[in-house]
């Protein structure tokens, strides 16, 4: 799975995601840690993560995914609890909605056993 975690990431920094506010990312690749590669002042640079860094807050993933509309909800309640029970303006509903994902995500994630981190990532960000 690796190889699929490594392809999202890739897609996600392509369509602007910056993880751990690192500029210049050349690559990220993914073996059982998260390995990024930056290129400043004529110099690379690399960057080690875990998958649980990776799902933290500081790393800006969920908050970019849910602000963007990448997350795949694929659980019926989230979206009908969200429609049914807020009904106010839709740009304040898109915010509201954005800022509550990311905060649902950011602990689901931290609930998710370890094997089950990378899967879970994979599922839950969809790419068009």
């Amino acid at each position: 799975m690796g190889n699929k975690l490594e392809q999202l990431l890739n897609s996600l920094i392509e369509k602007g995601y910056i993880p751990f506010n690192i500029p210049c990312i050349t690559n990220v690749s993914f073996l059982r840690r998260l390995w990024i590669t930056s290129h400043q002042n004529d110099r690379d640079y690399k960057f080690d993560f875990s998958l649980r860094d990776l799902v933290s807050k500081e790393s800006w993933l969920w908050q970019f995914v849910c602000e963007n509309g990448l997350l795949n909800v694929n659980k019926k309640y989230e979206w009908e609890y969200w429609t049914q029970s807020y009904k106010q303006d839709w740009e304040e509903y898109t915010h509201e909605f954005s800022r509550w994902c990311e905060k649902y995500r950011l602990i689901e994630s931290a609930l998710c056993d370890e094997d089950k981190l990378e899967e879970f990532l994979l599922n839950s960000i969809k790419l068009d």
